[in-house]
């Protein structure tokens, strides 16, 4: 396939996403160098090394075409989410990025000593809160409640990004 400007080779949907999120400038985040990639990638990786660094240039480039397995770690190291996957038409790849993630929470979550009984109950009572006036909402369709929930779950992300951004820049 060609794009019709420039004669050249269109690249897969999923090589832009991941140069996109691994080069992405913003005021609290640097470029993330193919080598600080490499070795977060070695860190998520079960082996400890994934797979070289000409093998992501060449995911990223579009001259090869990711397995499914190399797309969830480089999602890893990127902070690729699932639904972004799904967007770039890598349906199974985001399937498989979201089993991973449930289970790298749930050794996370039992290997540290965080409990849910470490929320506070007036954190608990307010989302609780905010989750039942979405389902009381007079008029509101279910899927109106659902993209009301997702908004307040993008927010705690958001939130919780910004919280991790904070984090980053005192350790600096």
């Amino acid at each position: 396939m060609t794009t019709k400007q420039s004669g050249s080779p269109a690249l897969p949907p999923e090589a832009v996403l991941v140069r996109q999120l691994r080069e992405r400038p913003s005021a609290l985040t640097r470029k993330m160098s193919l080598s600080t990639a490499m070795e977060r990638l070695a860190e998520v990786s079960e082996d400890g090394v994934g797979f070289s660094d000409g093998n992501w240039r060449n995911i990223e480039t579009g001259r090869k075409i990711a397995q499914d397995w190399e797309l969830v770690l480089i999602a890893l190291v990127v902070g690729a989410t699932p639904s972004q996957l799904e967007e770039v038409g890598r349906d199974s790849a985001a399937s498989l990025l979201r089993q991973e993630i449930d289970k790298r929470a749930q050794v996370e979550l039992a290997a540290t000593r965080f409990d849910l009984n470490d929320i506070p109950q007036e954190t608990k009572q307010k989302l609780l809160r905010q989750l039942a006036e979405i389902d009381r909402l007079p008029g509101a369709t279910e899927q109106d409640r659902v993209q009301m929930r997702e908004v307040l779950f993008n927010q705690l992300n958001a939130l919780l990004d910004m919280h991790a951004a904070t984090l980053k820049l005192r350790s600096r």
